[in-house]
């Protein structure tokens, strides 16, 4: 840990270093809050990809408990389009009016304070910053040109009140509001004054209401424009064109989006906000999931096989966040997505390249599950959650090409006391458990699988549990567990590391043979390191796989989908997927390499931290059988293959068939059963 501490320092002191990493550790700041933009708000041109196709995919950016008051946005051209944004149906934009401001914050319709670029909402009359309360203009009779004359016509009678107009969009037509006041009684001192200006107009005086959105300069800290038709339509934000054609929108986390930005009022139970949609074309969302759920630099034909996996996923999934009014959530749920800011040439080579393709089985697009990686074999659905029947793409299956104990997450050896491992059942819900852990029996495998179907846990006091279903048990038993292809011991434990084949035709394919294909990493005098250009994004290390110390405790980071991070707003909360660690593997991304420093293979099966021993009257050619003992023999020990679920492809496994020399057509049949690529807009179940 020393060693680690004092690398990280000497790394910082480099120039530009601590610029870069910490804007990484801030990456998911709360939305209210001010921003430098980082290096992964850079986005090349992806305009081309906005008329491709006629889907329209919503995204949830911010909604339910990640609600704010108010949301920050920035674009680099000349302000945004306004529009009545439909969430339902056609999705479809209506522009209503234009705004020219750059930054802006769009909140709630409540009387608001403001601390630095925070805006909170509050019940005190004197720290009251912008009020909720206005004068409006009746003008829905009124085109929009009209309606912008109007305003132009009687701009200095307001301003010679020592008052500002705001354009609005109310239900069934515009309105000019009238300065923002905390009180009705405030609002009310000027009621005839405005009527004398607007005489042949309805005038009157309104209230928050709780369907309504203020749009906000945030440096002028004037309401711009607001917003309201109820539960009719939700307003829409879509930056105008820079000069490549691109409406790019900057979050404060440093993110780029394509697409429209559309705010819906939303009140959790303790906070009153705005929930956030983005909105965009298909092709542009899949170009924002590649690069932030595998890397933009593998191998092209990787990309492409995970351009077709994303697309069949997402024209699958449209009701998966129904409640809350958008189709996928950006995050790990459905799949990570963090827009267009690490989209590179590789990834839109492999979203042109592929364009509407998706998988097929039957006619029908599939349902295109994916793992990080498998350990050798894949899961069936039915196996992993449940249901009545099989699907027969995701049938279970071997992948024997897939080198997993040389990828840095596909093998794992873990060690945990009984007591430990009572207090995890314990807090998956086990509560029938009541004493330290005696003992482990995995009771059913999953079908042609090594997947942990069922598995039984006894206590010290003869109280039991069985867990069932595989994902079932991952998740159970995570952080101990990365999968539930997984072997356990108590002192020590029996296990296996299969050698790849390979080619898909010596797996049992028919596949032909490729023949060798090397790859970072590969222990061979012909591979040269200086043929792999560095990528900022090599540069960091997920967090999972480290330990984070707070004041209270060292604790791994996973035992919670957040990671608290100290900023200078104190103390936050983020995503683990958006913080991460630098390491000795990735300093040279710090220190300005042209190329990484690759992980060497030894150094990812974690056994130098176990005590192992071969079987040698086992091993063969392509399986080593090993003992690994525990620091304690009274502990439990873990050993096993694979991240994630399980579930249809792997991304790792896919890396390995493409540096073989496989196509992404190969790759995707390689691991569903029988399928087929077609045009989503041939399926029958296109819509």
């Amino acid at each position: 840990m020393v060693r680690l501490i004092c690398l990280i320092l000497a790394v910082l002191m480099c120039a530009g270093a601590a610029y870069t990493i910490i804007a990484t550790l801030i990456l998911d700041v709360k939305a209210d809050t001010t921003t430098t933009y980082t290096s992964n708000s850079r986005a090349i041109d992806t305009s081309s990809l906005k008329n491709s196709g006629d889907v329209l995919i919503s995204v949830g950016l911010m909604y339910g408990s990640n609600i704010t008051t108010s949301f920050q946005i920035t674009t680099d051209g000349s302000g945004y389009q306004i529009g009545k944004q439909q969430l339902g149906g056609s999705r479809g934009f209506t522009q209503i009016w234009d705004l020219y401001d750059q930054t802006l914050s769009v909140m709630a319709d409540v009387n608001v304070a403001k601390n630095g670029y925070t805006y909170t909402p509050t019940n005190d009359y004197y720290s009251t910053k912008i009020g909720a309360y206005h004068v409006q203009v009746d003008c829905d009779d009124l085109g929009r040109w009209e309606f912008a004359e109007l305003i132009e016509n009687t701009k200095w009678q307001i301003e010679t009140l020592g008052l500002y107009q705001i354009p609005a969009y109310i239900y069934t037509g515009y309105a000019i509001r009238i300065g923002d006041f905390a009180t009705w009684d405030d609002a009310s001192v000027y009621l005839d004054h405005v009527k004398q200006i607007y005489p042949d107009r309805y005038v009157s005086v309104v209230t928050p209401e709780q369907t309504a959105v203020s749009v906000v300069n945030t440096y002028t800290d004037k309401v711009v424009f607001e917003y309201d038709c109820g539960a009719q339509s939700e307003i829409g934000f879509k930056a105008h064109e820079n000069s490549d054609g691109n409406t790019y929108i900057k979050t404060p986390a440093g993110n780029v989006y394509d697409g429209v930005f559309a705010f819906k009022r939303h009140y959790n139970g303790s906070v009153d906000g705005v929930a956030l949609i983005n909105i965009l074309p298909l092709e542009s969302y899949v170009a924002g999931v590649i690069p932030y759920e595998m890397e933009g630099t593998w191998p092209i034909e990787v990309l492409k096989e995970f351009a077709v996996t994303v697309r069949s996923f997402s024209l699958t999934h449209g009701n998966k966040h129904s409640d809350y009014y958008f189709d996928l959530c950006n995050t790990t749920c459905c799949q990570l997505y963090k827009g267009a800011g690490r989209v590179n040439d590789n990834v839109m080579e492999a979203i042109m390249s592929t364009e509407g393709q998706v998988i097929a089985y039957k006619g029908d697009i599939i349902t295109a599950y994916y793992s990080s990686t498998m350990g050798g074999v894949t899961v069936s659905p039915h196996d992993a959650w449940g249901g009545s029947s099989e699907i027969p793409y995701l049938a279970a299956k071997e992948t024997p090409w897939e080198d997993y104990a040389g990828h840095s997450n596909g093998f794992w050896i873990t060690e945990i006391s009984p007591e430990s491992l009572l207090e995890r059942l314990q807090k998956a819900g086990h509560t029938s458990l009541k004493g330290a852990i005696d003992d482990i029996e995995i009771l059913e495998y999953a079908k042609n699988s090594t997947y942990v179907k069922a598995i039984k846990f006894t206590d010290i006091y003869g109280n039991s549990v069985t867990i069932r279903n595989t994902d079932k048990v991952r998740t159970s038993l995570t952080p101990y567990v990365n999968s539930a292809n997984f072997v356990v011991g108590k002192g020590s434990v029996e296990y296996t590391i299969e050698t790849p084949y390979d080619s898909l035709a010596e797996s049992g394919s028919e596949d032909d043979d490729v023949g060798d294909v090397y790859y970072p990493g590969a222990d061979d005098e012909d591979f040269d390191d200086e043929d792999y250009e560095y990528d900022i994004s090599y540069g960091y290390t997920d967090i999972d796989t480290y330990y984070v110390i707070t004041s209270d405790s060292m604790e791994k980071a996973y035992r919670d989908e957040k990671v608290s991070v100290m900023t200078g707003d104190g103390l936050t909360k983020h995503d683990k997927s958006d913080v991460f660690v630098m390491c000795r593997q990735t300093a040279a991304a710090f220190l300005g390499d042209d190329y990484l420093i690759y992980l060497d293979k030894e150094d990812n099966k974690n056994e130098d931290k176990f005590d192992t021993e071969i079987v040698e009257d086992k091993s063969d050619e392509y399986v080593t059988y090993k003992i690994a003992h525990a620091e304690n023999e009274r502990n439990f020990i873990f050993v096993g293959k694979g991240w994630g679920h399980g579930v249809g492809i792997s991304q790792w496994g896919s890396y390995d068939l493409a540096v073989m020399g496989y196509g992404y057509e190969d790759i995707l049949l390689a691991y569903f059963t029988g399928a087929e690529i077609l045009d989503y807009r041939d399926t029958n179940n296109y819509n």
